[in-house]
């Protein structure tokens, strides 16, 4: 997904700075001679984002589309509270009816923090007029849409240059565009210029591997496989509630991540997360914090965050926010924790 994040191992301070993790401690974070590993990241600050959502438009979504537009108070919901500047546009997967191939659908065609009630306008122009074709083409489509050709004319306005581009793909059938899928994710990544890929990214909607969702829809490979080049997210489009689906998805599209990778193997049990602004107050001794606070390796009063707002997942050795709560924009979190075999 794209973010930015910025890592870096504290050894310095490994000799004089370290979590307790003792058994019969409580969880405060104490100073002791004992080397520790400090990961330190930065959550993304409040970003500008162009988000295209393609939507399928065939008969058998009607109940997908109507659930979608309910729960868009969710997505709209993170990418308010982030700061967010966004634009949202919504095409479908007809490439053959010409009102469609690409073309931004809706009134306003662009969905902005300008818009008048930007959730009842993306749940109007997201009940897509039923197509007459069974083609559907959403990589296709959103290639269209992203054409110099549409963005110098229909979708003039969508597309800012110095914004990250969010793809989102909803669809009970797989892509059926000519074209390999890395024809697709190598035009996706380059479309913000080279050394520019983490800018982009495309999350599906769309029926799991490797059967999709029985009788009621197909497995979407295709979406899958750009979604995995691109680093964007998956969601079953068997979900019988979007709300979680759309909710992870705002909070993607505001650039928000819930995932830090650490740069060595932890002892788990040592492991200890912190949080603080650049505004919160500067320290050199633990004195110097209020009680409630813990001077951090980054000399900040930070907050210890309760091992309940995040799991550590062992496959990608990263500490992640699972549930509701999410580090805020341009928040710091610095990871301590003892090497495993250190």
């Amino acid at each position: 997904m794209p973010a930015a994040m910025s890592r870096c191992s504290l050894a310095a301070l490994a000799a004089s700075i370290a979590l307790s993790a003792a058994p019969g401690c409580d969880d405060s974070v104490r100073f002791r001679e004992d080397p520790t590993q400090f990961d330190t990241f930065q959550q993304t600050p409040s970003a500008l984002v162009d988000i295209l959502w393609v939507v399928d438009n065939s008969g058998t979504m009607v109940e997908e589309r109507a659930m979608l537009g309910e729960k868009f108070d969710q997505f709209m919901g993170r990418l308010v509270a982030s700061g967010t500047d966004y634009h949202i546009g919504i095409i479908s997967t007809d490439t053959e009816d010409l009102n469609h191939s690409g073309k931004l659908q809706g009134d306003p065609r662009v969905i902005t923090p300008a818009t008048p009630d930007p959730k009842a306008a993306f749940a109007a122009n997201v009940q897509l007029p039923q197509t007459a074709s069974r083609i559907e083409k959403g990589l296709e489509a959103a290639r269209l849409a992203l054409s110099d050709e549409l963005l110098a004319g229909h979708n003039a306005g969508f597309l800012r240059a110095e914004a990250s581009l969010f793809v989102i793909v909803v669809s009970d059938e797989d892509d059926q565009s000519r074209g390999p899928i890395g024809y697709y994710s190598r035009w996706l990544e380059h479309i913000k210029g080279t050394g520019n890929e983490n800018l982009v990214s495309l999350s599906s909607i769309v029926g799991p591997m490797p059967s999709g969702c029985g009788d009621t829809s197909g497995a979407g490979e295709r979406y899958i496989q750009v979604q995995e080049l691109t680093g964007g997210l998956f969601h079953s489009i068997c979900s019988e509630d979007y709300g979680l689906v759309v909710d992870e998805l705002g909070v993607t599209a505001a650039g928000l991540v819930r995932k830090f990778y650490l740069s060595e193997i932890p002892q788990v049990d040592t492991l200890q997360v912190l949080e603080y602004l650049q505004e919160d107050p500067v320290c050199e001794l633990q004195s110097d914090c209020e009680a409630d606070r813990v001077c951090g390796a980054g000399y900040h009063c930070a907050r210890a965050l309760d091992s309940a707002l995040w799991i550590y997942q062992e496959s990608d050795n990263a500490i992640f926010f699972a549930g509701e709560y999410l580090p805020p924009a341009s928040a710091f979190i610095e990871v301590a924790y003892y090497r495993l075999g250190g």
